[in-house]
């Protein structure tokens, strides 16, 4: 049995909410994300020349220096063009509260933070319209991360905050074990993969004064986002693992949960899946 298996759905009961919205729904068919730099560089021509040799000679296009201080290219993965245009400057912070997000993520390590917080540019990175279906949006964001992994080799890379619902920023680091995962397989592989950790953020709050741990940029694949209620039987490492697991058994197309839907977590323990607006809940862990 897959280590996936045991997170699909187990029965339902009980009426859904007619008023609750309804999933999957169109994905967003934009992708964008920042590349933060800890220096300023002197010219993007090397940078392009590296893209060249890791996809092939069609790889990057021809600099637009029309911008006295952003110069500018397209890049081509897996036949999709990506436009890629650096901003030698700090993300703006009316763009993207890179402090806040940095405070908040798990898996940043404190050296990370603080190379977040004090990055001195960034790389703009967008696709436009290659996510007309869920499928389509899985193979833009699979190729998207491919070209940021190869983007992050680059001396001064500090990592990726993508720009979505959420506040996600990854480590170069972390960026790069992700990428070695991905290693000989595609966005339509066998065993359900998709590098999770790069598009969502998975993050503690609280609901009321109830703690909860949830995912955010699912919406993003025009899928609900999960969550654990007041979970108090495992860990904050096996909660992200599970998140992380179900994520992409939506993402790949192989489960959607649903309003009142049982789903056993291991072989003692069952939660209960509960619609609270886009965020579909797990009671019972």
């Amino acid at each position: 049995m897959s280590i996936f298996d045991r997170f699909k759905k187990k029965n339902t009961s009980g009426p859904a909410d007619s008023s609750a919205p309804k999933w999957p729904q169109p994905p967003a068919e934009d992708t964008m994300c920042l590349l933060l730099m800890d220096r300023v560089l002197e010219d993007v021509a090397p940078v392009a020349q590296h893209l060249k040799s890791v996809f092939g000679s069609q790889a990057a296009g021809e600099i637009d220096r029309g911008h006295p201080r952003v110069p500018a290219f397209i890049a081509t993965v897996d036949g999709l063009e990506f436009w890629c245009s650096y901003l030698p400057m700090p993300i703006p912070a009316d763009t993207a509260d890179i402090p806040t997000a940095a405070q908040y993520s798990f898996l940043l390590t404190d050296e990370e933070k603080q190379a977040f917080t004090g990055h001195r540019s960034f790389w703009m990175l967008a696709q436009k319209g290659g996510g007309t279906s869920l499928e389509e949006k899985r193979r833009a964001c699979w190729a998207f991360s491919l070209l940021c992994a190869a983007l992050l080799e680059q001396e001064g890379a500090v990592g990726v905050h993508i720009v979505n619902r959420g506040g996600l920023l990854v480590s170069k680091r972390h960026y790069l074990q992700q990428r070695e995962l991905m290693e000989n397989k595609a966005s339509t592989n066998d065993e359900g993969y998709f590098p999770v950790p790069l598009w969502v953020w998975v993050y503690g709050s609280y609901q009321g004064k109830t703690p909860v741990i949830r995912t955010q940029g699912l919406q993003d694949f025009g899928l609900p986002e999960l969550g654990f209620y007041n979970p108090t039987q495992f860990d904050t490492g096996e909660l992200l693992d599970f998140l992380y697991s179900m994520s992409s058994l939506q993402i790949t197309g192989r489960q959607l949960y649903r309003n009142a839907a049982l789903i056993p977590l291991n072989e003692k323990t069952e939660v209960v899946c509960k619609q609270d607006g886009d965020v579909l809940y797990f009671f019972g862990a």
